[in-house]
């Protein structure tokens, strides 16, 4: 076995760097691999055939856990399925070690079986990509690849996080004997890395101090993060409006601003007066185009975006200035100097009142309790009670709940595939976070398109007695509906909407999941409550959609929130 000992070595480099759970999926080729990660006692083990999913578990059980997450597939198109979930953890900055078995060099391009060029097969959606040698007889061999396993995981692990791959070319034979043991305590070179804070020295925090006191109209925009309630505690500390996207995770601040992608909408004069002097920014994306439409339209005359590391986007092209540190210790350090000074609280007021306004608009639109898909959305976060894990697919539904939002509810995390925006992976990211935490309940709101497409998410063997789905089926892509170009054509509902007539019932039942349907709002005030208080068995809840009836009340709606301003006038 002394010629696949580096490959023990990968799990033993792992163990040691704190990479102590891998998702693996079957194969020949990656048999090394996945026998030196099973057999090793620090390692836990997962399951999942299907490799797009798998890699979208990964991503679901690094987020919950903090933790970089280990993938192992065989070689051939195996590893191209791991692609949009690589993506979508470059982008929300979540850290993966992707293990691609390989066949070795001189097989590539040569007719042979699952032999396709892998090295750097996910391009520029990586933090880096490495290559390990075929053979490691010499010992520099050996030390090549134990340094560079190292360096992958620390790259990995370093801000901003990000996948790596390290692709893993393997010669026959490389099954062991049935009695062959692994050598887990073989002395190998691992690089360990200490990781320091980026703090601003006394005058940086003078110079900025004196800015934002002259500065009376300053707002906070944070973009998707993890929670943190250290952040929070601090910023509830400041006096800025502070307009907090759903995926912010920011739903129990006293100066939140929670309703900006309906009022955002309204008219000039009310946007006009809303220009912000000073924008502070943080985390990555926000949902609502209303709000950067508007940032981008009412510039700040300065804008900071605070990150330790990294490339910054400038959203809203309006970047001045980038702060090199994290948001807990900038916003902590902003609590610690500013006091409760009166110059900001006519701007701050003006916000948090249009907010109060939308809100009770939006509340006494809701009583009426239409059924259509903004109002069952309400309804279901309304409920919401007790520590849930909240988990938004990407098209309408995450739409629907930003509108809706969270306000006071702190006890609700908010996880949605934002990093990329797309449609596959949702439900497999709730199921790996499930995986990871199984004391706490996962919720995945999601819709039909969604749902069906990632359908191989439960195809495991592992209970979810801890994952809820609450599906909105329409029967198609209704967001399409709603977009003037691909609504206004006559192909909208063969090529766009993509008419669809299956129903959750039958895979409710081959995954021995516990199954609810409502069609009217009778149905579905009685079904909403015994769904989310079954504790003992996964469940789906089928609420089933008029995709017109709809699109009428959401266009319906904004322009409701449109005209508040216009009849106040």
């Amino acid at each position: 076995m002394d010629y696949l000992q580096s490959i023990v070595d990968i799990a033993i480099i792992s163990a040691r760097l704190h990479v102590r759970k891998f998702v693996l999926s079957p194969g020949s080729r990656c048999a090394p691999l996945t026998l030196s990660i099973v057999r090793h006692p620090d390692l836990t083990t997962y399951v999942i055939p299907d490799e797009r999913s798998a890699a979208y578990v990964a991503l679901g059980m690094s987020q919950q856990t903090r933790e970089t997450i280990g993938l192992v597939c065989t070689s051939g198109t195996a590893a191209l399925n791991y692609a949009p979930a690589v993506a979508e953890a470059f982008y929300q900055q979540v850290p993966l070690l992707i293990l691609t078995a390989d066949r070795p060099p001189e097989w590539i391009d040569q007719q042979d079986g699952q032999a396709i060029r892998q090295q750097g097969i996910y391009g520029n959606h990586l933090k880096g990509s490495y290559q390990l040698p075929v053979s490691t007889e010499h010992k520099d061999a050996a030390w090549h690849v134990q340094r560079m396993l190292s360096e992958a995981i620390q790259l990995a692990q370093s801000y901003p996080q990000g996948p790596v791959q390290v692709n893993v070319p393997i010669r026959e034979p490389f099954y062991p004997q049935p009695d062959e043991r692994f050598h887990f305590d073989h002395k190998c070179k691992v690089i360990e890395e200490q990781k320091g804070e980026c703090r601003l020295s006394e005058t940086t925090w003078q110079e900025l101090i004196e800015k934002i006191r002259q500065t009376p109209r300053v707002l906070l925009v944070p973009g998707q993060q993890l929670p943190s309630p250290a952040l929070l505690e601090s910023l509830n500390h400041l006096p800025f409006p502070i307009v907090s996207d759903i995926i912010s995770n920011h739903h129990g601040l006293k100066n939140a601003v929670y309703h900006q992608d309906a009022f955002l909408i309204s008219q000039e004069e009310l946007k006009q007066s809303l220009q912000p002097d000073l924008l502070i920014t943080y985390g990555n994306s926000v949902i609502s185009k209303n709000l950067k439409l508007f940032l981008r339209k009412y510039q700040a005359k300065e804008h900071w975006h605070i990150q330790e590391a990294g490339a910054v986007a400038d959203t809203y092209q309006s970047l001045t200035k980038v702060i090199r540190t994290s948001p807990e210790y900038f916003m902590a350090g902003l609590a610690g100097r500013l006091e409760e000074e009166r110059q900001y609280k006519a701007y701050r007021e003006q916000w948090l009142k249009t907010d109060r306004e939308v809100a009770e608009t939006h509340k006494r639109l809701a009583q009426e309790h239409t059924f259509h898909e903004l109002a069952v959305v309400q309804q279901l976060l309304e409920a919401l009670d007790g520590p849930v894990h909240l988990h938004l697919a990407n098209s309408m539904v995450v739409r629907y709940a930003n509108f809706v939002n969270l306000r006071g509810k702190e006890h609700v995390k908010v996880f949605a595939n934002r990093g990329t925006s797309g449609i596959d992976g949702s439900s497999s990211t709730a199921v790996g976070h499930a995986l990871a935490n199984p004391g706490v309940t996962n919720i995945l709101v999601t819709g039909d398109m969604a749902f069906f497409y990632d359908r191989n998410a439960f195809w495991h063997q592992y209970p979810l007695p801890n994952v809820k789905v609450f599906l909105m089926n329409n029967q198609g892509g209704v967001i399409f509906r709603m977009i003037d170009g691909p609504a206004r054509q006559p192909e909208l509902e063969e090529y766009f909407e993509t008419k669809q007539t299956l129903e959750a019932r039958h895979l409710a039942e081959e995954h021995e999941f516990t199954y609810y349907q409502a069609g009217n709002q009778l149905e579905f005030q009685k079904q909403l409550q015994e769904f989310l208080q079954n504790q003992t068995a996964p469940s789906i809840f089928e609420v089933k959609t008029d995709k017109i009836k709809s699109k009428e009340a959401f266009v319906s709606y904004k322009k409701h929130i449109a005209s508040m301003g216009e009849t106040e006038a």
